[in-house]
Parts: C-alpha cells; sequence; structure tokens
C-alpha cells in the first residue's frame, strides 16, 4: 500500500455550524496486484467523525500491514477486520474499502458501477452554499442556477434570525430552484422546531441533521412535528444505526457518506436498511476530490433508494488533481464507462506529494 497525504486549498473558506475548513486536507491509497492498482480516499472532517489527516494516515499504516499477502477479492471479510483492528476509523477505512473495490472491479474489467451490479441513471446534484452572510447568499444562488443546477443545499446554524434570511435570500435568488438545508447539529429540538417553523414557507425539500448526533429523541420528535422533513446524518454511521433509528420511528430519510461508513460497502449496507423500512437515502461527502465523489456516484447507481445527489464536495478546490472520474453538466453527474472507479490522482500531482510505502 501506498499512502499520500494532501492538502488543496479551498477558493474561499467552508463554514458550517460545527467547524471552518480552509483546505481538504485528505490522503489518497494505492493498493498493488497483478499489475493493477486500485485508488482510494480519505477526507475526514474532525467535527464529524474524530479523524484528521494524521490519524488517517496511522491507521492506513496498520491496515496496510493486515492486506499483505491477502485476496483482494475477499472484500468484505477485509473490511470487516479493519473494523476489528480501529473501529472508530471509518474514513481510514474508506479509503482501504474504495482502493479494493477499483482493484478488483478493474481486474475485472467492469466499471465499478457494473462490477457492483448497477446501472447507468441519472444523478442530479445540489451545489452547496456554507454559512454567509444573506447577501452572499442570494448571489450564489442566482449564479448556481444560471449554471442549470437544479437544487442548492444551504448550511444552517449560526442563529435563528440569520438562518431565516439566508434561506429567504436564496429563495430570492433563485427561485425555481428546490431547497434542502443542513444545520449540522447546530439546535436543541425546540430551536430546530423554531428555524423549521420559520423557513417552511420557502419550500423546504428537508433538512439535515438538526440535533445533535445522539439526540434521536429530538430528531424523532421533529419527524414526527416538523412542517420541513427531517434526515439523519450525523446520527447514521452504520447499517446498525439505520435500524436503530428507523425502528424506533426517529425518521426516515438518511444521509449516506463512505467516509462515515467506511466506504462502499458499510453505504450500501445502509441503503439496504433504509430501504427496507421504506425510506429514502441522499449520496453525500465531506470534501473530497472528484476521485472519492466519483465512489460515491458508483454507489449513487446501485439502488434507487439513493434519490437525492449531493455530489459536489470537490467543487470548492482551487485546483483539481484527478485524471477522469465524474463529471458534472448543468447539475448532472456523467459516470462515464471506464473500468473501474475510472480516477486516479495525475502523476504530476502525486509526484508533489510525500509517500508512505508499505509492503
Amino acid at each position: 500500500m501506498r499512502i499520500y497525504p494532501f492538502d488543496i486549498p479551498l477558493v474561499k473558506p467552508f463554514k458550517i455550524a460545527t467547524m471552518t475548513n480552509h483546505a481538504a486536507s485528505g490522503v489518497f491509497v494505492a493498493i498493488d496486484a497483478g499489475g493493477v492498482t486500485g485508488w482510494g480516499e480519505c477526507l475526514p472532517f474532525h467535527a464529524i467523525n474524530g479523524e484528521n489527516q494524521g490519524t488517517c494516515v496511522e491507521s492506513l499504516k496498520i491496515f496496510a500491514e493486515f492486506l499483505i499477502g491477502k485476496n483482494a477479492l475477499e472484500l468484505r471479510h477485509l473490511i470487516k477486520t479493519c473494523f476489528q483492528l480501529m473501529p472508530t476509523q471509518t474514513t481510514a477505512i474508506c479509503g482501504v474499502d474504495v482502493a479494493l473495490h477499483d482493484l478488483v472491479s478493474q481486474s475485472a474489467n467492469l466499471p465499478l458501477w457494473a462490477w457492483l451490479g448497477g446501472s447507468q441513471r441519472e444523478l442530479k446534484t445540489d451545489l452547496t452554499i456554507g454559512i454567509v452572510d444573506p447577501e452572499e447568499a442570494k448571489s450564489r444562488a442566482a449564479e448556481i442556477a444560471s449554471q442549470g443546477f437544479e437544487v442548492i443545499k444551504l448550511k444552517l446554524g449560526d442563529g435563528l434570525a440569520n438562518d431565516y434570511a439566508r434561506v429567504e435570500a436564496v429563495r430570492e435568488g433563485a427561485p425555481d430552484v428546490d431547497i434542502r438545508v443542513d444545520a449540522n447539529q447546530a439546535y436543541d429540538r425546540e430551536a430546530a422546531m423554531t428555524v423549521l417553523e420559520g423557513i417552511a414557507e420557502f419550500n423546504i425539500q428537508f433538512c439535515e441533521q438538526p440535533v445533535k448526533r445522539g439526540d434521536w429523541e429530538g430528531l424523532k420528535w421533529l419527524h414526527n412535528n416538523a412542517p420541513v422533513p427531517v434526515m439523519a446524518d450525523e446520527s447514521c454511521f452504520s447499517a446498525q444505526d439505520a435500524f436503530g433509528l428507523f425502528s424506533r420511528g426517529c425518521c426516515s430519510l438518511v444521509n449516506v457518506k463512505l467516509c462515515k461508513s467506511g466506504g462502499l460497502l458499510g453505504g450500501a449496507d445502509i441503503g439496504s436498511v433504509v430501504e427496507s423500512g421504506f425510506g429514502k437515502s441522499m449520496i453525500g461527502g465531506m470534501a473530497e476530490t472528484r476521485l472519492g465523489v466519483s465512489a460515491s456516484a458508483h454507489l449513487a447507481c446501485t439502488n434507487q433508494v439513493f434519490e437525492f445527489f449531493d455530489l459536489d464536495a470537490h467543487m470548492g478546490h482551487t485546483f483539481d488533481p484527478i485524471d477522469g472520474g465524474i463529471q458534472i453538466v448543468s447539475g448532472s453527474i456523467n459516470i462515464g464507462e471506464s473500468v473501474g472507479l475510472g480516477a486516479r490522482p495525475s502523476s504530476e500531482f502525486l509526484n508533489k506529494l510525500s509517500c508512505f510505502e508499505v509492503k
């Protein structure tokens, strides 16, 4: 295994309720076998999953030692063992999971979505606006709509009045788009209800994670009473979490992110639980490059339970270091027919990075 830490500055700081990001600081993972290289990516958000670039690098060194001599086709066993070795390091495990999937689907000479049993389908992504002042939100919304995007995702969490003003500004700037909002655990249930009652007039699709991740009862109360549907995000890292949320009646919507679920296997398992509970899922992300976003798009092609798409993580980067991968045209994802993941870091970019190799 080769491990490449990287840092890509953002065009603008990206502020959410729990943190502000100035760069995409992640790790590329390369796994070689039989003359084929599989690529994966770890992109941690410390306020969401407690990992950072450094913890990912150290966890990957441990996983690399374990993987020496193993059969990549034993994917589920290998990833399950990674969880046993480092059960909370979901972002690091995601890098291994995606690299193994890329490796085996390339070896089978199939696009990853086809190897997973999926089919190409229309994936219309939103474009996200962080916590900014209302005037900037309004102008950004108008710009996004002019680019052909039909959905805008808006971050909440810097006060009830500010949230209302920002949503109102986005609706003024883009009258015809769908709006979804994300509070990133900003509020207790009563404050969240006040926000949702205030913004409901703007025809909001749903609100992601309005309460703290452990406040399942608060999420359930909002699910049953709020005028805007609520979606679990930080509350759901695994299929077990999804089962608990659905069996207790806490929600009917779940956001799947590969860096939370430990990769494609975990994301697919969450989707199956949500499907069994007659719910719906969104495929989202952190601040991945197009490599990580491409992996999420492949998963999105495997199950109709994935109905909403937040696949814009790379669009705020100052440069794009990825060869191949998805393309976004007027808000729609083009996943292509390339074998495997179809995306890898450019040689030019890799040559600038430090490399830790375990073999």
